[in-house]
């Protein structure tokens, strides 16, 4: 279509070309090398990955739009866990009943814009969901908006709020569970981001705001070796994360009474890798350790115990996907996580998860999906809770 209009246009422009006045001549055949210029631009867009549209004079700015809407129905056999597993590092006892939840939240709005410049491609990212509300990850079904990404890019730097350069992003076993698997680093922060390619390695150095309790930035340093059906990375992270230790007093209500202690250092490794196997096959897979990083792990928990010294803590996953014909898709997710010392508001020392995944493409964009999670929590004290849960999840993308 956009050739066609372009032509009509080119052919109007040479009827006035063919005017004898040789000023109109000079403009008619400028005019047509502009928009020649022009259609061969929007020609090269065609075929982006969803709607956009396009607005400006001299320099173009595409904007995309970008998002799915997802409903999950689920059923918690033990515990009532709610809209994601999060509180599966709370559980207390595994013989409560059944329990059904119905939510949306996950669904995601976003657009994107592209913007030529001189030092390249200007692009910026606004993306939001809606677990905005307190509370939101586990049985709270307000719907109040959250942001999750917003930010700029250009010449390599990345500014504003977006994933961390910590977590393995890039190797992340997806769930239909929106909380994910046990032993994954996990955390969006305010941050300035350079990247840097250097042919099939990548390289990343960042600033970014603390995840947890601290007012000093933190460090971040990442590099990734990328080439078709493999993908290696690596990450470590840096800073100080404010303590507090018992006092040894307690409160009317018999509660410890803590006070503010000195900064601690902390710090964080992280090691992954993605490889494609066979034809529709894939492994993911990844080890991280580090000494006060619960604020950078996906079920969060204590950096610090009740002494005000850092909690070393470990984590793992494993990721197995298969596509089967042009429809269906399978998965099987493990994760493991690991604390050391027991810290002053949570006496989890380990969580595993399995999640069981079975989808099938209706038509094109659309998806539903089944998944089986079986979760374990393991208190220091020695007790054992285990819970059942089934996912059915609607998809639609676009």
């Amino acid at each position: 279509m956009i050739t066609s209009i372009a032509r009509l246009m080119a052919g109007a422009a040479v009827i006035t070309a063919a005017m004898p006045a040789a000023a109109q001549t000079t403009n008619a055949n400028a005019r047509i090398a502009e928009l020649e210029s022009r259609v061969a631009e929007l020609e090269s867009r065609e075929g982006s990955s969803g709607p956009t549209l396009s607005f400006g004079s001299d320099t173009v700015t595409e904007v995309e739009f970008y998002g799915y809407l997802q409903v999950d129905l689920i059923y918690d056999f033990g515990a009532e866990l709610g809209n994601t597993t999060f509180p599966l590092i709370g559980v207390t006892d595994d013989d409560q009943g059944e329990f059904f939840n119905a939510t949306a939240q996950e669904t995601r709005l976003g657009f994107r814009t592209t913007t030529p410049t001189a030092l390249g491609d200007l692009k910026t990212e606004v993306e939001i969901d809606f677990y905005g509300a307190s509370g939101a990850f586990g049985t709270n079904n307000s719907y109040e908006i959250r942001a999750r990404n917003v930010y700029a890019e250009l010449a390599g730097f990345r500014v504003g709020k977006s994933w961390s350069t910590f977590p393995p992003f890039t190797n992340y076993p997806i769930t239909l569970d929106f909380q994910g698997e046990a032993g994954i680093g996990f955390a969006r922060t305010d941050q300035v981001r350079y990247t840097h390619q250097f042919g099939d390695f990548e390289a990343e150095v960042a600033i970014e705001e603390s995840n947890g309790d601290s007012n000093d930035p933190v460090f971040v340093a990442a590099g990734a070796y990328d080439v078709d059906g493999l993908r290696l990375r690596a990450a470590g992270i840096v800073g100080e994360t404010e303590t507090s230790f018992d006092t040894g007093a307690r409160d009317p209500e018999g509660a410890a009474i803590f006070a503010e202690g000195d900064d601690e250092n902390f710090y964080g490794i992280a090691l992954d890798g993605s490889v494609d196997l066979w034809e529709g096959g894939n492994l993911t897979a990844g080890y991280l350790f580090g000494d006060g990083i619960a604020d950078y792990l996906v079920f969060l928990g204590d950096s610090v115990n009740s002494e005000g010294d850092t909690i070393k803590s470990q984590g793992a996953f494993a990721g197995l996907s298969q596509e089967v014909g042009e429809k269906w898709t399978f998965k099987a997710v493990y994760g493991w996580r690991y604390n050391d010392e027991i810290g002053p508001n949570d006496d989890t020392q380990k969580l595993t998860s399995i999640h069981l995944d079975a989808l099938y493409e209706i038509v094109e964009n659309t998806t539903v999906g089944v998944e089986y999670f079986h979760g374990t929590r393991k208190t220091f004290a020695g007790a054992e809770y285990d819970i059942d849960r089934i996912q059915t999840s609607f998809i639609y993308t676009f």
